[in-house]
């Protein structure tokens, strides 16, 4: 399923957009993608995504690297679980106007690998404009795609497929980018699209090298923005009408958001935090993974607090609001310390600020409660709290917690 490169790659061609001779190098290294220009590296995710016109585009630290979809979709589509990109140039080299030769050298000069493979748990829905994609979970990686456009005339295709090593190569890796032959002096006028010629660039309604093959190309391209996510998160994605900018928006959202993370029933919990009834106010947890943890607290009228808050108009107290949202965070951390050797620490609530309270809390309600951690390392922690019910904001806090010995709490 994964793959790792086996030896270090090189490539030379054109720029699509700048027209400029550029080279890139594929080295073995690293656990995910990163690019390398002038000493910088940038890591390849939604956070570092600087420009989304016509391409996706990366920066940090004043230098920009342009067009980087090609290559990252040839990398996640084939399953390669890290490499480090060297850039020279200002932009990624176009060498066919497609994946197919990037996929190819990298299939051919890899070996297969472990990797970590994540599963969308519960279905996600994102608007961007007129742009909407649904994702759905699968145990598998499954692509649909909705072309439509009305200008600068009416245009519209439909492709599904599920992606795998072969299906990628076969069916995905060489289809082109393209354009309307009415956009070509626009897309010249503003700078872009210097590098491109007949042979590269697919003039919509002209000899296409596969059937289907813009919408086919649309679906490349959402995979190498997908990679921006910075995990492999299996599922289900129907994209309609999309481009760059919904595509990254997407992945930004998928990864802050979404639920694909490690599932936790209440004996695991109970594993990892020291509460008991009735004071144990998490009964699931819906995602975990390094930054973010989701849980799930169902309320009814039985809880020990509503005898006295009120008995005749049951309302959960705040403070306990912001207890089980802690408590979600102390689960994310208690797991972070066991996998680093040190399930002997225990992290203690040390204060909180900037808590808001939105909305009542009452039986029948479920809490999902959301903690992103802000600062983990010494003795402290820093979490962002916030409790949701339908999806409303009912409770926010950041909270920060110590560490101390467990036999000494």
């Amino acid at each position: 399923m994964f793959r790792r490169l086996n030896r270090t790659l090189r490539f030379k061609g054109k720029g699509l957009h700048t027209g400029e001779m550029c080279e890139m190098l594929l080295h073995p290294e690293g656990e995910w993608y990163s690019f390398l220009r002038d000493g910088v590296e940038i890591v390849a995710t939604y956070e570092n995504v600087c420009d989304t016109e016509r391409n996706t585009s990366l920066c940090a630290d004043g230098v920009k690297v342009m067009t980087v979809e090609h290559i990252l979709s040839a990398l996640y589509g084939l399953g390669v679980v890290g490499a480090k990109i060297e850039v020279r140039g200002p932009e990624v080299p176009d060498v066919d106007g497609s994946a197919h030769e990037f996929a190819r050298a990298i299939y051919e000069n890899s070996e297969e690998a472990e990797g970590q493979e994540w599963h969308l748990h519960s279905p996600l829905h994102h608007s961007h404009g007129r742009a909407e994609v649904m994702a759905f979970p699968s145990d598998t990686l499954r692509i649909a795609y909705a072309l439509e456009y009305d200008s600068p005339r009416r245009f519209s295709a439909f492709y599904e497929i599920p992606v795998s090593p072969e299906t990628y190569l076969k069916e995905i890796a060489p289809a082109r980018t393209f354009v309307f032959e009415e956009e070509v002096q626009e897309i010249l006028s503003s700078g872009l699209g210097r590098g491109g010629d007949a042979d590269r660039v697919l003039l919509l309604g002209s000899d296409e090298r596969l059937p289907d093959e813009a919408v086919r190309h649309k679906i490349l391209d959402f995979i190498g923005d997908l990679a921006l996510s910075g995990r492999f998160i299996r599922g289900r994605y129907i994209v309609l009408r999309g481009g760059h900018g919904s595509h990254v928006s997407f992945a930004k959202r998928l990864a802050e958001e979404g639920l694909w993370g490690l599932q936790m029933d209440i004996d695991e919990i109970r594993g990892l935090l020291p509460h008991r009834y009735p004071f144990l106010l998490v009964d699931r947890i819906l995602h975990l993974d390094e930054r973010r943890v989701v849980g799930m607290k169902n309320i009814t009228v039985n809880e020990e607090f509503f005898n006295g808050h009120f008995p005749d108009r049951p309302i959960m107290p705040g403070v306990l609001q912001i207890e089980a949202l802690a408590q979600v965070a102390g689960v994310g951390l208690a797991y972070r310390l066991r996998q680093m050797g040190k399930g002997d620490v225990l992290p203690l609530f040390a204060g909180i600020e900037d808590v808001r309270f939105r909305r009542v809390v009452r039986p029948g309600d479920t809490l999902i409660l959301e903690a992103v951690l802000l600062r983990f390392g010494g003795r402290l922690a820093k979490a962002k709290g916030r409790a949701f019910v339908d999806g409303n904001l009912v409770a926010e806090a950041t909270m920060i917690a110590t560490m101390v010995p467990s036999g000494s709490a």
